[in-house]
């Protein structure tokens, strides 16, 4: 299982998941909406995950 941390609300969901790609299908979440990070880096969708791994999503926000 991925742990998968939503640093904006504090909340925790896990999913089974091959890839960051995988993960937002699973969770149906947007992927533009998100910056991954893992192991303190930021990755990309392709990004391989392996079980017991953590990921962490931070909210992009824009304005005009």
């Amino acid at each position: 299982m991925i742990k998968v941390v939503f640093l904006r609300d504090k909340r925790t969901v896990e999913v089974e998941a091959k890839n960051v790609s995988e993960v937002f299908s699973k969770i149906a979440i947007l992927r533009e909406q998100y910056v991954v990070i893992k192991n303190g880096k930021i990755v990309c969708e392709d990004e391989s995950l392996s079980d017991g791994d953590t990921i962490e999503l931070f909210t992009v926000a824009s304005g005009g």
